[in-house]
């Protein structure tokens, strides 16, 4: 940085101030080079950093709430490609979900979590038996039993929403 103001500087005082000379051109072109990589870099690291950050208990209560739909919507009769393709974009978003979970718990030390991470796994279980044939779409008990695992994950979390609502208003 100091010689490009001693450059600057150098070639102002001079009659060939109007001009500067092709080094000093090379210099700024240089040094705006680096400022758009410095930037550009800083914005895909945000970027990053919001894509990988774990979500709050109240994200995850809204994943699983949808989870929990997206399974009661599969007790609708439908044909069996598109049954398997949704049973395994449900299976796939609660293998997700049940990483996730464990993630949290891991990061946040609180045995709650791991269970409900346990809990989504077992409905994941649930499901896939009808991802590979062992139960008939017409079977709902696996479906039944998903919904329930999934359905005491949900109040599981709630349990540890109210509790983190507990540490915020005594902490005030």
């Amino acid at each position: 940085m100091n010689n490009l103001s001693m450059l600057l500087l150098s070639a102002s005082g001079t009659a060939e101030a109007a001009q500067l000379s092709s080094d000093t051109w090379n210099t700024i072109i240089q040094y705006g080079i680096y400022a758009v990589i410095i930037v550009v870099c800083i914005v895909i690291l945000v970027f990053l950093r919001k894509r990988d950050r774990l979500p709050k208990h109240g994200e995850l209560k809204k994943k699983l709430t949808l989870l929990s739909t997206e399974i009661a919507e599969l007790k609708t009769p439908e044909k069996k490609v598109k049954f398997l393709k949704n049973v395994s974009s449900t299976i796939y978003k609660a293998d997700n979900l049940a990483y996730t979970a464990a993630m949290m718990a891991e990061k946040e030390r609180y045995a709650d979590l791991n269970r409900i991470s346990s809990l989504i796994e077992e409905a994941h279980n649930e499901l896939n038996a009808y991802k590979y044939g062992k139960k008939e779409p017409d079977d709902s008990e696996g479906f039944d039993a998903a919904a329930d695992k999934v359905a005491e994950a949900i109040a599981v979390l709630d349990s540890v929403i109210e509790r983190d609502g507990e540490l915020r208003r005594s902490k005030k």
